[in-house]
């Protein structure tokens, strides 16, 4: 779709499209962004905003579809083409195009459930693509066939991105022990919760690597809080309004080596309303220090959330085996599993960043 027209005055440039569409730019934005200002083309600018005059448009021309802009008082000529003004000639605040919407769920999400192979996500860059959107905008995501041997869950995170190290070490240990200091080693059942709301920021991504399941239980669960915190701004918006505008202490100590805090909400929106993170651990919750007055409708909120959470309609349900894996995103997503009696079973756990899943994503996107 070529460019018909162009005007301008001081401040504002107007391209108008084939299909009549105008859009606006404002002439310090299009200097700030001149296509020359950039180290190796979409590399860092060469220039701080500071160094600028005050800008103003001294002339706007056409020809075929690129438009030269003359900017006052440097008497600089800089041109722009059409795929650029319509790349950058978004109209609203959406945010469109930096990252998809996510894809909300439920439990018909349950079955059947696909594990994608891991020897073939290493030899096939369409592949692992396809499973890494997956996690981007499901949430979550799961793979067989790695070594059922200790360290493997490593082979995962090299897929995309890189280890995320915490007090609990590079890869920490999900198995029954005689003396546990966390109910995860234990055979108990483990409630819906997200990991490490104590920290800010929380890990991004979570991986669990099934090494032994030989337990008649321990099946694992999830749940989309997304999906959840949707449901409670449209049925309960007063509850939602709560959940999303008082902070909660998350607190993990552990004698002299770690004292870890952070004071957030339960549910987290970004500028455009959008949710962006659950944090729900009522194990490392601290007492709510919210107002008196607010106190009794903020506990009615916290239950309906909870209430959600641990619906069976909310959540999956599945058994890892020897080899396979689940990512998922620890700001979004929950998990929980069933209780066990005997038998072993022993999974690895560790962490990493959505920021390096997210470029790899757009990496194997790029034209080749």
């Amino acid at each position: 779709m070529g460019i018909v027209a162009v005007g301008h005055d001081r401040d504002w440039l107007e391209v108008r499209f084939e299909d009549g569409t105008p859009h606006r730019f404002l002439g310090t934005w299009l200097r700030d962004n001149i296509t020359t200002g950039r180290h190796r083309d979409a590399g860092q600018r060469t220039f701080d905003i500071n160094s600028l005059p005050e800008v103003t448009i001294a002339g706007a021309s056409l020809d075929a579809d690129t438009v030269t802009v003359t900017f006052a008082p440097e008497g600089l000529d800089a041109t722009f083409d059409a795929a650029w003004f319509r790349l950058h000639g978004s109209t609203d605040d959406t945010g469109a195009g930096v990252t998809p919407l996510p894809t909300l769920w439920g439990a018909e999400q349950q079955g059947p459930l696909e594990f994608a192979d891991h020897p073939t996500l290493v030899g096939d860059p369409a592949k692992l693509h396809d499973w890494l959107v997956g996690i981007r905008d499901l949430g979550f995501g799961l793979l067989e066939n790695l070594p059922a041997t200790p360290g493997s869950i490593l082979e995962a995170v090299d897929l995309f991105g890189y280890l995320r190290e915490t007090n609990y070490g590079r890869i920490f240990e999900v198995r029954d022990e005689p003396d546990p200091a966390n109910l995860a080693n234990t055979r108990l059942e483990i409630g819906m919760h997200t990991d490490n709301p104590y920290r800010d920021p929380v890990p991004g991504l979570q991986l669990l690597h099934c090494l032994v399941n030989e337990s008649d239980g321990g099946d694992s669960r999830l749940a989309d809080g997304f999906a959840v915190a949707e449901r409670i701004r449209s049925d309960h918006p007063d509850a939602f309004e709560l959940l999303t505008t008082h902070p909660v202490r998350f607190r993990y100590l552990d004698g002299d080596s770690a004292d870890l805090q952070a004071y957030k909400p339960l549910i987290e929106l970004d500028s455009r309303d959008q949710v962006t993170c659950v944090r729900y651990n009522s194990r490392s919750a601290q007492a709510f220090d919210m107002p008196g007055d607010v106190m009794a409708d903020y506990y009615r909120a916290y239950r309906t959330l909870a209430g959600l959470l641990h619906d069976p309609g909310a959540r999956i349900g599945f058994r890892l085996g020897p080899g396979q894996l689940m990512a998922f995103d620890n700001q979004r997503v929950l998990h929980g599993r069933s209780a066990y009696t005997t038998g072993a079973r022993h999974l690895q756990g560790c962490y990493a960043d959505k920021d390096s899943l997210h470029s790899w994503i757009r990496v194997l996107e790029a034209p080749r």
